[in-house]
């Protein structure tokens, strides 16, 4: 009976040991799903930036990020006639390679299918309008050539001035392994101060506010409470490189997700109950 004691007690440890983990990666689960789809979002809107402020229809001319490969048809290719420009980016079917889905791109992310951009005054102007549409017929995938998710929502940026945005993301889903998130959010964009004339090479900073359900169907909402801050650079683009955001869960639990000092390193560190897991953003 002596012996009994000492195995119970490890027993016991055990299991509360892995009950815990179990409640923190459950409460860290939001986090990962916000971070995953909030950086798919916003590479959404990079990838339309890159082409509509430098095609000759629409602006400048240097592509940054789009490969060979992908296919842009205009519905609408001229400005005099009061309603703007439409185009579809196809990046061609998920089947793409043998040994890869999708088409791989200069950020390190793997695409397929179609993305709507519609803009109704020319990129470069102080004031205008840009709507990103992704349908589930769009078939529209993203990734790493070998695990691919899908996205589709509608993406909505205003330009209120040479260095300030809003823009909102509604309905947005997001099918990861073993689950399908939904998102939507409201933000404010500031491009700080930068010598460079190419829309590349910049940074600004984000806030707001975003809601949605991570993947076993959990609500969640979020605040940001320090600045995001964004480089748009090669090896920076996945991700924040800064900033805070508050995420609280359905279960009232508050997380504190930080993006870091500054470095492009793709990690955030999620806060929860004097615990902090660090994950790194794909």
């Amino acid at each position: 009976m002596k012996t009994f004691y000492p195995i119970a007690f490890v027993l016991c440890l055990c299991l509360a040991l892995s009950s815990c983990k179990k409640e923190t990666d459950e409460n860290t689960l939001s986090a990962e799903d916000n971070a995953a789809v909030e950086t798919e979002f916003s590479q959404v809107y990079d990838v339309a930036a890159d082409f509509l402020a430098n095609d000759t229809k629409t602006g400048k001319q240097e592509n940054f990020l789009l490969p060979e490969g992908v296919m842009i048809t205009f519905s609408d290719s001229i400005f005099s006639d009061s309603d703007g420009v439409a185009c579809i980016i196809d990046y061609g079917a998920l089947e793409h390679g043998a040994s890869y889905k999708g088409i791989p791109c200069r950020d390190g992310r793997y695409r397929s299918g179609k993305i709507h951009a519609a803009i109704n005054h020319r990129f470069s102007q102080a004031v205008s309008s840009l709507y990103l549409t992704i349908t589930a017929a769009d078939e529209y995938f993203v990734g790493n050539g070998t695990k691919m998710y899908k996205l589709t929502g509608l993406k909505t940026v205003n330009r209120t001035s040479d260095t300030s945005f809003t823009e909102t993301v509604e309905n947005a889903t997001m099918q990861r392994e073993n689950g399908s998130l939904t998102w939507n959010c409201e933000r404010t964009i500031s491009l700080l101060p930068s010598n460079g004339s190419s829309w590349w090479d910049k940074e600004y900073e984000v806030t707001g506010t975003a809601n949605g359900t991570n993947k076993n169907g959990e609500s969640f909402s979020t605040e940001t409470t320090t600045p995001l801050h964004k480089k748009l650079e090669l090896g920076c683009l996945s991700t924040y490189v800064s900033g805070k955001i508050k995420l609280t869960n359905a279960n009232g639990k508050e997380l504190n997700i930080d993006y870091g000092n500054g470095e492009c390193d793709k990690k955030i560190a999620v806060s929860v109950n004097g615990k902090t897991k660090n994950i790194e953003v794909w």
